[in-house]
């Protein structure tokens, strides 16, 4: 099945975007995808934008301030770097500073140590934080609390604080309760049945009364190498939630999305989000015989009926990283406006973007 995807997305023609440049500067902060994306429409094909060198174990090293140039090579462009004095160079060279990422890792990094998915049952039956001798609700770094629950002595625990359920459209659950990472305790002792004492060894921001203890995530590490490639389909699927407490998210921001590993879905696929288009009640649909927009409309306007509801548009791509049965993690990888709740996906071939 790997094989078959490859080769299809190897079949795929290397089309490129109308206003695309001549040349271009590598910025700081780009990665191979930002790149791509200028010059072509499906700019997970960008092995085969790039120039390969056979010389070199990553054919695909090139660094800020190199300047790169479109040109044609048996009928197929290439992106190549330019020279001093005009030279245009087919091989990169190797630097000892770092070569621009295919995509930004560090968000990704960020965000799995920070997060994880868990089954609300997890959370329920997870230790959690009684308080400190000084009866305080929250609690700073170096200090000793106590915590109701059974801890193995000398252990470092994570401590979670829940997010809250994640819900679909309709409010059906399943899908996993969101936690994120407020710091590190190493359990003491065990002073009583079920009681632990603990000292806080790192923090993000204040621990709190109530507060989760659970194992370091083992699935903390994040994949050195992320192939970003066109995902199988799937019906139904939409944004979940927002990674962080916000309403919505950009570029490079981490959403969740309605479908996971029982629906087929791998780290590295591909989508299109798409911004459902505003309802119209046109002329007739009402004794008012005007236009309105259906969410600006009256309760009299609204209770006359469906408004006609105009095409989406695709405003972003985003990739899978992280994969759980009912709900994946997903990286914006690039946008044109805010990411929200309960926005349609579409395969990447349909979503393109503006270069």
């Amino acid at each position: 099945m790997l094989l078959a995807c490859c080769l299809g997305v190897q079949a795929q023609p290397l089309e490129l975007n109308e206003a695309h440049p001549g040349r271009y500067t590598v910025r700081q902060g780009d990665t191979l995808w930002d790149i791509s994306a200028r010059f072509l429409k499906s700019p997970w094909l960008w092995p085969r934008l790039w120039q390969a060198n056979p010389q070199l174990a990553n054919p695909h090293l090139i660094y800020p301030g190199d300047e790169l140039v479109l040109i044609w090579v048996d009928g197929q462009p290439r992106l190549v770097r330019a020279e001093p004095f005009g030279v245009v160079r087919l091989s990169p060279r190797v630097r000892e500073e770092p070569a621009v990422a295919t995509i930004p890792l560090a968000a990704i990094a960020n965000f799995t140590g920070s997060h994880r998915i868990l089954a609300p049952e997890q959370m329920a039956q997870a230790p959690y934080i009684l308080g400190d001798q000084q009866g305080r609700m929250l609690m700073s770094k170096d200090e000793n609390l106590y915590v109701r629950g059974h801890l193995n002595p000398n252990e470092t625990y994570g401590v979670y604080r829940s997010q809250g359920e994640l819900t679909d459209r309709s409010g059906r659950a399943g899908f996993g309760q969101k936690a994120a990472l407020v710091g590190t305790v190493q359990a003491l002792d065990q002073p009583g049945e079920r009681l632990a004492r603990v000292r806080v060894s790192s923090l993000r921001q204040e621990m709190r009364q109530g507060d989760r203890l659970l194992p370091l995530a083992a699935d903390g590490a994040i994949a050195a190498f992320y192939y970003p490639r066109p995902g199988p389909a799937i019906d139904n699927a939409h944004v979940l939630a927002m990674g962080r407490e916000t309403a919505m998210a950009g570029r490079h921001d981490v959403v969740f999305i309605n479908k996971g590993g029982d629906d087929g879905l791998r780290a590295g696929d591909l989508y299109g989000v798409l911004k459902p288009g505003p309802g119209v009640y046109d002329y007739g649909d009402s004794a008012l015989n005007r236009l309105s927009y259906a969410d600006t409309a009256g309760r009299y306007l609204r209770n006359t009926g469906p408004a006609t509801t105009l095409p989406a548009a695709p405003i972003a791509r985003l990739m899978v990283f992280r994969v759980y049965p009912h709900v994946s993690a997903a990286l914006v990888l690039d946008s044109e406006e805010p990411v929200r709740s309960h926005y349609p996906l579409a395969a990447v071939q349909h979503a393109g973007l503006r270069p």
